[in-house]
Parts: C-alpha cells; structure tokens; sequence
C-alpha cells in the first residue's frame, strides 16, 4: 500500500489520497482531522480500496443495508474494454444480459453478443 501510495502522488499530486486507515475515519472528517492533523483528504471519501474480495463485499453489503446511493462494480479491467460483472445476485441481471445481447448499449458498444 505504501508503495502505491508514492506512485499515485508522484503521478497525480492533485489528488486528495491517504494510505491506509479505518473506513469510520475516512467518512468522519471531524474525527480524522483530530487524529491525523495532517490528513490531505477533506470531507468523506469518495472511493475506497479494500483489501481483498472478502472485505470488499462485505463492505458492499454493509453500505447496501444501510445506504440509498448507487452500487457500480466490480469492473473488470485488463480486457480490450471494461466490463461490469453482474452477480447472480444482481437485481436486474437478466434485463442487464438482455440489453447487452440485443445491441448498441449507452456506451456504444458493437451489437455484438459480448454476455456469455
């Protein structure tokens, strides 16, 4: 973490980034600003970087049940292009797959069949 950390701030100095810490403090800025005087983030965190699969959906369930905001992910990268992976459990899966497979989508995709 640390050594991303210096990359990304050697990269992008103009972005608002910590390393690592508690998910309570990176949404109360009050209380972080109180333990980390130094703290570059200001306000509530915006994107969060968990540690493994386990902890990430678990924080998604958490934030599902208590949280009115809109999920996205996870997002497959790597690929020609990236892809959003729908779960079985994903409301809407089939009306997802379905719209891929019928054609040109908002991202303008190919028409292509790309939902396997």
């Amino acid at each position: 973490m640390q050594a991303a950390l210096r990359l990304l701030r050697a990269q992008a100095p103009e972005l608002e980034v910590e390393g690592e810490m508690q998910a309570d403090l990176a949404f109360d800025e009050e209380t972080r600003l109180k333990l980390f005087p130094g703290s570059l983030l200001r306000g509530q965190a915006n994107l969060l970087i968990m540690p493994t699969l386990d902890a990430a959906n678990i924080a998604l369930n958490l934030f599902r049940g208590v949280g009115d905001g809109l999920s996205v992910g996870p997002i497959l990268v790597g690929a020609a292009r990236p892809a959003h992976i729908l779960t079985p459990t994903a409301g809407c899966a089939h009306r997802h797959m379905s719209a891929t497979r019928r054609g040109r989508g908002p991202g303008g995709g190919t028409g292509r069949d790309v939902a396997a």
